[in-house]
């Protein structure tokens, strides 16, 4: 089981003033809380380490030998770490008075927690470098675009989405209808080459803005002299290969080089958009061409997030069932001002991690 909580409100939510006051519904839309159950009353919210990893072993000791001992403390680093919690759950306001939350998580099941800050997407960009020598002033050109990797994700499947999922802020959908029946496609495109590379770098760029499906594949950007052609959409890997028609003969390979791979990234609108959605069947919203629903959105174009993972074991060896599959609650913390990034305190991470780094924790079972 995967489910998705949204921190977009600033602070985590407070323990009660009054032990056994706090209620899942206290939570306002888009906050987030922990809830232990340790607590005798029945519950309550905390916002401390769930665990610790570095203690101190006091009052050890040790002979300097002058005969007497002197008392020392050394800290202790262990692999994973100590719980310092029984039972949790994760939970999120939804809406007024009504949360979404975790199944009770017993601390000994949970086995990997992971936090990764936000990474910008790139996309796959090719630069053309225009070879006057070559292209000469009036050439026919043909650039055929192979399409080695069409988009996978969740978006581009989804009507109304097309704002997140064009990464580039155009708002084109991923015209997919081509692109189905083989893994590689190509797209042909006729380009009169200009008066010089300055020229013929504005008349690629014209070219595919001017074609309808080229254009929502591609977003270009003139550099004067050359221009880079870059993918608009996440996962899509592509070539281009030049034939001049004129001349007969092919545009030499090295005008086109790679200026940028693919770079997924991490806690980008198009990802976040993606967990956000595959997630509410979890809490009853399927069949949405039959039986739509209002839900709430978290996630908007542009957003950024970081994300937190607890993966846990599901009926591990405390239940009456012991099982073997795994529960995932994925936290994305919005990474503006307003939001904070106290989610890293509860998960014992110390400073966030850096872009483009993985902070990762593995607990040894219990039993």
């Amino acid at each position: 089981m995967k489910q998705v909580f949204f921190k977009s409100v600033n602070a985590l939510e407070a323990a009660a003033g009054t032990a056994g006051d706090a209620r899942f519904s206290d939570l306002e839309k888009g906050k987030l809380g922990f809830w232990c159950l340790d607590a005798a009353t029945g519950g309550d919210w905390f916002a401390s380490a769930l665990f610790e990893n570095r203690f101190v072993i006091a009052d050890t000791d040790t002979d300097d030998g002058d005969g007497s001992d002197i008392s020392v403390s050394p800290t202790v680093t262990m692999a994973g770490g100590n719980m310092l919690k029984n039972k949790i759950q994760v939970v999120q306001g939804y809406g007024a008075a009504n949360p979404i939350a975790s199944p009770i998580i017993h601390t000994s099941d949970i086995v990997r927690i992971t936090a990764a800050h936000y990474e910008a997407s790139v996309g796959h960009t090719i630069r053309y470098t225009p070879d006057n020598t070559n292209e000469n002033t009036g050439d026919e050109m043909n650039f055929k675009f192979i399409i080695r990797m069409a988009p996978t994700g969740y978006l581009n499947y989804v009507n109304g989405e097309n704002v997140i999922a064009d990464l580039s802020g155009g708002n084109f959908q991923f015209p997919l209808g081509n692109f189905n029946t083989t893994n590689h496609k190509a797209v042909n495109l006729t380009i009169t080459a200009g008066a010089s590379a300055n020229a013929t770098a504005t008349a690629v760029k014209d070219a595919i803005e001017a074609d309808d499906k080229l254009n929502k594949i591609f977003v270009c950007t003139d550099n004067t002299g050359t221009v880079d052609i870059k993918a608009r959409h996440a996962h899509v890997i592509f070539e281009i290969v030049g034939y001049n028609n004129t001349e007969d003969q092919r545009i030499t390979a090295t005008d086109f080089t790679l200026q940028q791979a693919w770079k997924p990234g991490t806690g980008n609108d198009w990802q976040a958009r993606t967990d956000e959605l595959k997630a509410r069947a979890q809490f009853g919203n399927f069949n949405r061409m039959y039986f739509p629903d209002t839900v709430t959105d978290f996630v908007t174009d542009n957003s950024q997030w970081d994300r937190f993972e607890i993966t846990y074991k599901i009926n591990g060896d405390w239940g009456p069932v012991k099982g073997s599959e795994y529960g995932c609650a994925i936290i994305y913390e919005g990474t503006g001002a307003d939001p904070g990034d106290d989610v890293k305190d509860v998960l014992n991470l110390g400073t966030a991690p850096t872009a483009g780094t993985v902070v990762e924790h593995i607990f040894g079972r219990s039993h």
